[in-house]
């Protein structure tokens, strides 16, 4: 046995964690690219939960929600958007998006 051969077989995660760990360095300005794609997608899913949820009157009448609902709701839709992405596919839809790039 080598002296620095691993322990054990390394699991297979999935195409885009091998992608990338067959190339060791990307491109940091994609990566931010890929980031905005995200954040973008998370702003639109939190308003369109948020006016599902608290309907109309946060729109119209600009109410102020100080109820632990409004702040559970704003916290868990990104958390649960980058580690169910990440979880499930091993990349966000910008990461996939710019895949050929990164």
């Amino acid at each position: 046995m080598k002296a620095n051969a691993p322990f054990s077989t390394p699991v297979n995660k999935g195409y885009f964690l091998n992608y990338i760990a067959s190339h060791r360095h990307g491109n940091p300005g994609m990566r931010l690219l890929a980031l905005a794609f995200d954040l973008v997608l998370v702003v639109l899913l939190v308003t369109l939960a948020v006016l599902c949820v608290f309907g109309q009157t946060w729109l119209l009448y600009h109410a102020v929600y100080t109820d632990a609902a409004f702040y559970v709701l704003m916290a868990s839709i990104p958390t649960l958007y980058f580690a169910g992405f990440q979880g499930i596919w091993g990349a966000t839809p910008g990461k996939m998006l710019l895949l050929p790039w990164l």
